[in-house]
């Protein structure tokens, strides 16, 4: 299941040489440095900012042609690959593996109702790109380690936090009291910044687990990502060229165990019959692994110089893919909001600055999950009337072209009011 890469990229160092990290106030401060952190890093630090970037431990740059695919994988939008390619990330990741696909196909177990959408109906080159999560982030850290605006420091503890009305203050073990006008939580669903800060959070318990990992396939995925929506809830593969696929098998909480304990043979046969056999018998697997579903909102995304993006402010059902994409909006939108206020020589951690970044994504993200939740409540196999309601509306939806490509479109670039960093390529130092 190996895929060939033309080029072969080879180790560096991460971490900066550190050195007077309390003696200087810093413009910013990430807490966490996965995909949306990396981002919002880049975004600052390419544009003259002073960043630090905190993570737990150095992310792995190297990349070998014959690297196994890795458990997890997002499907990025049009409007992601344009932040990616705007900060000069996108070159790593094509430098390493991605698959663009043209296609998705919807169906339903217990009605005849399908639905496909079609990038060539669209007049589109495809529908987005598949890419394992490690090499987005490896990517991104490439452009950190040659950026010298930011500086990295590993494997400190976060104890602390306190917000002045003219700064934030952070406690690191080991390290002492940093300075910064903006910290930035990027730190995860469980974020520490988050709790730190006291902002509550709005959760929601889907009782269902996400399995996933890499198959490989009888037939090819041929460039579409296929979803069915079964008894026990949603099953996708995504495409990840030729006969690989990334799989999101959504299971009761009950079923979690149950499902990483299969033999690799059991686990082949349970998915290929969850896939109603669409890409044939599934032939050879990868590592895999689950996660529970939980929908999560902050209360608030931002206080005075203190501000939450990805994760850490909200998480969404991932039955559309739509998790990463919103988190690199967030980081696209702060920002803008920073950039912004500073070339108007605002204080930009200052609460009335923040508050736009607030009012910009937060609406949105709660839009995404309701949706989400909304599909999961019509596709849950438990009521004749949603059965009868499926019936009808797949095959409307798949007969009115214009719709289906609207909503098509909206997923591929984004909705209104997208950030500067997502709509054109070419985002111009101020």
């Amino acid at each position: 299941m190996n895929a060939p890469l033309d080029k072969t990229i080879e180790s560096q160092s991460t971490e900066k040489p550190v050195t007077d990290i309390a003696s200087k106030k810093w413009d910013a401060v990430i807490v966490g440095g996965g995909m949306v952190g990396a981002t919002v890093a880049l975004g600052l630090g390419q544009q003259g900012m002073s960043v630090l970037l905190l993570e737990k431990q150095a992310i792995e740059t190297s990349w070998k042609a014959d690297s196994a695919y890795q458990m997890r994988v997002s499907a990025l939008t049009r409007a992601s690959e344009k932040i990616l390619r705007n900060l000069g990330a996108w070159q790593g990741i094509e430098n390493r593996r991605f698959h663009p696909f043209t296609a998705m196909h919807v169906w339903d177990e217990v009605t005849p109702g399908e639905i496909h959408f079609s990038a060539k109906d669209m007049g589109e080159p495809n529908l987005g790109y598949t890419i394992e999560n490690d090499v987005i982030q490896s990517a991104l850290w490439e452009q950190v380690e040659v950026c010298d605006n930011i500086t990295v420091l590993l494997d400190h503890r976060l104890e602390s936090l306190r917000l002045e009305n003219d700064q934030a203050w952070l406690t690191l073990e080991s390290v002492g009291e940093i300075q910064t006008e903006l910290l930035i939580g990027a730190d995860g669903a469980m974020s520490q910044v988050r709790e730190l800060a006291c902002i509550g959070l709005d959760t929601h318990d889907y009782e269902q687990c996400a399995v996933v990992g890499c198959v490989k396939t009888e037939l090819s995925s041929e460039d579409t990502c296929w979803q069915r929506y079964t008894q026990n809830g949603p099953f996708a593969y995504l495409s990840m060229g030729e006969n690989v696929s990334s799989i999101a098998w959504y299971l009761p909480m009950e079923k979690m165990q149950w499902a990483l304990a299969l033999s690799d043979k059991d686990f082949a046969e349970e998915v290929s019959k969850a896939s109603d056999y669409r890409l044939g018998a599934v032939v050879e697997v990868a590592e895999r692994g689950a996660f529970p579903l939980v929908r999560r909102h902050a209360e608030h995304y931002v206080k005075p110089h203190l501000a939450l993006v990805g994760d850490a402010a909200h998480t969404v059902h991932p039955q559309a893919g739509q998790g990463v994409n919103l988190g690199l909006l967030d980081a696209a939108a702060l920002i803008e909001t920073v950039l912004d206020a500073k070339a108007l020589n605002k204080a930009w951690g200052r609460y009335s600055v923040l508050r736009k970044y607030e009012r910009w994504r937060r609406g949105d993200n709660a839009l995404v999950q309701r949706s989400m939740e909304a599909f999961d409540w019509l596709f849950k196999q438990d009521a004749s009337l949603k059965v009868i309601v499926r019936k009808g509306l797949l095959p409307l939806a798949n007969r009115l072209t214009p719709i289906k490509n609207w909503l098509m479109g909206q997923a591929l670039n984004g909705r209104e009011a997208l950030p500067k960093l997502a709509k054109s390529i070419g985002f111009q130092e101020r």
